[in-house]
């Protein structure tokens, strides 16, 4: 018989550091989105980055930084029930 699962504290902080590095990505989207507000560029190229940069770019951080999140909370939900499991 396999015996499933994993160590909890290991799971705990898994979950914290999937929660933490969304938070980053979050914060690194906003300080370049500042930069990129703050910074003189004109043009054409200009014009198109930051449409790409408001668009596309900005929609797919803040998926990855969702999809982050969401498995840090799962991974600490299931350290959570696997601790009520063993008690």
């Amino acid at each position: 018989m396999a015996i499933w699962g994993a160590d909890i504290q290991q799971l705990k902080d898994l979950g914290q550091r999937l929660v933490t590095g969304a938070q980053a990505i979050e914060d690194q989207k906003s300080q370049l989105t500042k930069a990129l507000a703050g910074t003189d560029w004109k043009g054409p190229d200009a014009d198109r980055f930051r449409n790409e940069w408001s668009g596309q770019h900005t929609a797919a951080l803040n998926k990855v930084a969702a999809a982050l999140k969401d498995a840090g909370q799962q991974a600490k939900k299931n350290a959570q029930q696997q601790e009520t499991a063993s008690s």
